[in-house]
């Protein structure tokens, strides 16, 4: 039996990893299946996401395509993406005396084929992802799946959305703790929301997360 130790639940897309590079992997997919010249249609769609145009209108009209077809491969490609530096090392440290356990939001295989690129599955004990559920973060649901049957006694988590991700570990009395968006997360961090849905602590990397870890 596991005394004293820490189960460490986690969020996924901007904490593990970049969304903005799974979109980019998403619109390299799209641009090799409906275009001749790929490279030049996929410069041509991140532009028009950076100046905040629809994208996938844009190329309905163009290409005549559906935009089921296109959320088809957006949601269901298999992902060209990589960890944020220190992660891989955190979990590995880690693993070996906490219980770990993942809770996102999204498509069961849209989320599953995510993990599945990063090489991360064998670390967690519990995969909580909100389709398989039927309830999203905040929903208290999410996290006491995530920590069902586990044996530790110190309750932690780490995220990076402030509209969704502490509120309820905070209340749940377990320690929240941000990773800060260097400029590229999908959904920006309002510092401006009520007190309860802020973290406890916010670090700028991964190396500062286990270094907080390192020194409890």
């Amino acid at each position: 039996m596991i005394i004293n130790s820490k189960v460490i639940v986690l969020d996924l897309d901007d904490t593990l990893y970049s969304e903005m590079s799974y979109l980019k992997s998403a619109y390299k997919t799209i641009a090799q299946n409906i275009s001749d010249d790929e490279n030049v249609l996929y410069e041509l769609m991140l532009s028009k996401y950076d100046n905040n145009e629809n994208v996938f209108d844009f190329l309905v009209h163009t290409y005549s395509t559906s935009k089921k077809y296109l959320f088809e491969l957006y949601r269901f490609h298999k992902p060209t993406i990589e960890l944020y530096s220190g992660v891989l090392e955190f979990l590995d440290y880690y693993s070996s005396d906490s219980e770990i356990a993942l809770v996102t939001d999204g498509r069961s295989k849209t989320q599953r084929n995510k993990i599945k690129a990063l090489g991360i599955a064998e670390y967690f004990d519990n995969i909580v992802i909100s389709e398989e559920i039927g309830s999203e973060k905040p929903n208290k649901d999410n996290f006491e799946q995530a920590i069902l049957n586990t044996k530790g006694t110190c309750y932690f988590y780490i995220g990076d959305n402030i509209s969704k991700d502490f509120v309820t570990p905070n209340k749940m009395g377990w320690t929240t703790i941000c990773l800060k968006d260097q400029g590229q997360n999908i959904h920006k961090q309002n510092y401006t929301s009520p007190n309860e849905y802020h973290p406890n602590h916010c670090f700028e990397s991964w190396s500062e997360i286990k270094y907080f870890f390192d020194n409890l």
